[in-house]
């Protein structure tokens, strides 16, 4: 009896409790989506920048090259390489570009939601569940970069073996 009255009294300690600790479950992803989010966006801030800057200060350095060794003297590898060093400039803006209209679409979609929630035409779930439709990436959001990523290495592989023959 005593076994019995111990699991009963356990089981409605769980079905009091539940609603509390489904609140704290909750808190805690919440608060972990949010930390894993702006990690996440941070990064993709960084390496575009870095991806900017270097195939920026490529095109820079192959210029500066070409103006010291005069446009007429200038090989077809030296071209070659500011072409790569630009196309990795474009394509890094590209990329930042895309990234601010996808977030700028995601907000604005946020904002109808929460307006249809507050209305009712909506529950809590489905505008959740619109929300993370919308929020995901595609295909150009990694091929602008790593082409970015790739012409900033053709670049600086053709201008070293520019330099050195």
């Amino acid at each position: 009896m005593g076994k019995e009255l111990a699991k009963a009294l356990s089981e409605a300690d769980l079905r009091l409790n539940r609603p509390r600790q489904d609140h704290l479950l909750d808190s805690r992803i919440n608060q972990r989506w949010e930390q894993l989010y702006e990690l996440e966006k941070e990064s993709a801030l960084s390496a575009l920048q870095y991806l900017f800057l270097t195939n920026a200060g490529g095109a820079v350095a192959t210029l500066a090259f070409i103006g010291t060794s005069g446009v007429y003297k200038i090989g077809l590898g030296s071209k070659f390489a500011l072409a790569f060093f630009v196309l990795g400039v474009i394509f890094s803006g590209i990329s930042r570009a895309k990234q601010f209209h996808h977030l700028n679409k995601v907000f604005k979609n946020w904002r109808r939601l929460v307006s249809e929630f507050r209305s009712g035409k909506k529950t809590w779930n489905e505008i959740n569940e619109e929300d993370e439709k919308l929020a995901v990436s595609d295909f150009f959001d990694y091929a602008f970069p790593y082409a970015s990523f790739i012409c900033f290495i053709l670049g600086a592989l053709i201008g070293f073996f520019t330099l050195i023959q």
